[in-house]
């Protein structure tokens, strides 16, 4: 990530950078790892709908859920850019409260309005019909649980564990935030202390046991996977961010960072498909240390890939990713259900066909309408909740720290 035209500085120093211009394009990448996500669960659909589809996009489609940790370490990056110089100089009650309420207004509303609408979905299913996908516990302890989004984290296994099933990725960002405030004090002294080549190495290190236990398991859906998919990728993105914020930027370094952009994605691509042609699918999660890569190339890009992904349409699509993504479920479903309830919906029949081609657009018309009516008000009135009464209008964000030379334009992470 660093070349003759972009030094690290020393550790230490307070490095006056060139200010990184296009984290927009890590905003714009979230709406790409939502769809990504939303079509790996209807990827079977689309595969015995359209006949021949697999041959082509199943090295793509089949590994859809890998979006997750694409999410992941978008957070880590974007968690670390926000907060780790407020937070990290020393543990403070003030400033850990806010973070905490910031982090309920960001992710609560939208995760506790799809949890009651997957509960009246299930139980209203349970009454009439036969549920294609019952929640494997649907009972009271179950729902407070995941209410206070703490279901995950004495579980080993997240198959059917929520009500809406996609809610499981927030459960474990929450287990993060929760250790955010202590991470937060060790990567401010690591971006402190070691230059960015060390930083950029240590952070694909942190990944060093998730890859581990992907080739021994022989699949990522092992006991306890997803903490060390949250841990691993969330410390990733944020050791990348702490060495980008020593590069001393250059316009011959973000156009080299665009065009290896532009490669690692083509290496991803050819990782996916190559591990799908060699017969070992099962070692596509290896592709995650060039999400950690992308991450930080698109945050120092300033061409092509990357402003394609920083323009208006991918921005406002990647603010909305989160809701896209918590809705995709709920829609999903009930497609589901109907093809064994009414025979002009059943597999093969125009009907199905028509409405798999449709869902990822009416996820994406439905997660937007939710964000753009409900998420963003509701966040915005309960962060004025807060003592502090000061919440920057819709459209910007707070600025904590422009002496480092990190955009200041930067919107903070959406999960998915």
């Amino acid at each position: 990530m660093t070349n003759g035209a972009a030094a690290s500085a020393s550790p230490g120093a307070d490095v006056p950078t060139t200010e990184i211009g296009h984290v927009r394009a890590l905003t714009g990448v979230r709406i790409v790892a939502a769809v990504w996500v939303v079509v790996f669960h209807i990827r079977g659909n689309l595969y015995s709908e359209f006949p021949g589809t697999e041959s082509w996009a199943g090295p793509l489609l089949s590994h859809g859920e890998l979006g997750v940790d694409l999410f992941f370490t978008l957070s880590g990056f974007v968690l670390a850019l926000n907060y780790s110089a407020r937070m990290g100089r020393s543990m403070q009650r003030v400033s850990t409260a806010r973070f905490y309420w910031a982090r309920i207004a960001r992710v609560w509303p939208v995760f506790f309005v799809t949890l009651l609408a997957a509960g009246l979905w299930h139980g209203l299913i349970m009454r009439v019909s036969t549920d294609p996908v019952p929640p494997r516990d649907f009972t009271v302890p179950s729902f407070l649980r995941q209410s206070f989004l703490v279901a995950l984290w004495t579980e080993g296994d997240t198959d059917r564990l929520m009500w809406n099933g996609p809610a499981w990725s927030v459960s474990a960002e929450a287990f993060a935030y929760a250790l955010f405030p202590i991470m937060a004090l060790l990567f401010l002294r690591l971006g402190r202390s070691l230059r960015a080549t060390s930083l950029f190495v240590l952070a694909f290190v942190a990944l060093v046991p998730l890859l581990v236990f992907v080739v021994a398991y022989g699949t990522m859906y092992y006991p306890w996977a997803w903490m060390l998919r949250i841990l691993c990728c969330f410390v990733a993105g944020a050791l990348v961010y702490e060495g980008v914020r020593q590069l001393r930027l250059t316009t011959r370094s973000r156009a080299v960072a665009s065009h290896a952009a532009l490669g690692v994605i083509l290496l991803i691509l050819a990782w996916l498909y190559g591990v799908d042609a060699v017969g070992h699918p099962e070692l596509a999660p290896l592709v995650t240390p060039l999400f950690v890569l992308l991450v930080g190339l698109l945050a120092i890009g300033d061409r092509h890939v990357v402003t394609l992904l920083g323009t208006r349409w991918f921005v406002i699509g990647g603010a909305a990713s989160y809701s896209v993504y918590m809705v995709h479920m709920l829609l999903i479903e009930p497609v589901w259900w109907a093809q064994g309830r009414f025979a002009w919906m059943a597999p093969g029949t125009l009907g199905s066909k028509i409405a798999f081609v449709l869902l990822p657009f009416a996820a994406l018309a439905v997660g937007y309408a939710l964000w753009r009516w409900f998420e963003e008000p509701a966040r915005l009135a309960i962060k004025r909740m807060s003592s502090s009464g000061r919440t920057p209008p819709p459209g910007q964000v707070e600025r904590p720290r422009p002496s480092v030379g990190v955009p200041t334009t930067a919107p903070e992470e959406r999960v998915g």
